[in-house]
């Protein structure tokens, strides 16, 4: 007798791999940017509301190095990982009239360390803090913030390497002239890694 078939309907099951946890994907990291080269009209209004004087910023025909006379105050600015990422740099004269002019020192001892070369402890430590509030001009949305890390005085004593190298650099920078009203300028220059 021929083999009975079964009514049943017959149903398939399907072959299901054991339940196996996703592939590990790593966070996605934030796009790297870059940090920007500051304008000289940014430069000019963060220095004005800072001393609260008319201020003037052109580009300067000569480069700010380490090697400019009668000397240069250097700043550092490291970001998260404590890479220097970046260097400002002025020379004795626009030190003096910054440290003078946001310190309400008046306009006399300024010129008279701009002529002398040499800033008083006083028109350094004002200098210091415009050269603080300067990494405001670096902290731009999507970039990596920086703060400033050291300041250094090249009359008291040979700058470190970071701000030499940065300084002999023709990469991404921004030689100035800054004015400021009612006391003197002098040269600063921005130089980006």
């Amino acid at each position: 007798s021929p083999p009975t078939r079964s009514t049943r309907p017959r149903t398939r099951t399907a072959c299901v791999p054991p339940t196996a946890d996703p592939p590990h994907v790593p966070p996605e990291e934030p796009p790297v940017t870059t940090t920007p080269l500051p304008e000289l009209k940014e430069i000019r209004d963060l220095y004005a509301g800072l001393v609260g004087r008319g201020c003037t910023a052109v580009r300067a025909s000569a480069l700010l190095t380490p090697e400019t006379r009668p000397g240069v105050i250097a700043a550092t600015y490291v970001s998260h990982r404590a890479q220097v990422e970046a260097v400002v740099a002025v020379d004795v004269p626009l030190g003096a009239h910054l440290g003078a002019s946001i310190g309400l020192v008046p306009p006399g001892p300024a010129q008279d360390a701009a002529a002398e070369g040499t800033l008083s402890d006083v028109l350094l430590e004002n200098l210091s803090e415009v050269l603080n509030v300067t990494a405001a001009l670096f902290n731009a949305e999507d970039a990596p913030h920086l703060k400033l890390a050291e300041v250094f005085d090249s009359t008291r004593g040979p700058l470190p390497g970071a701000p030499v190298s940065f300084l002999r650099s023709t990469g991404r920078r921004l030689d100035a002239e800054i004015e400021i009203a009612g006391y003197g300028g002098g040269a600063l220059t921005v130089v980006l890694a």
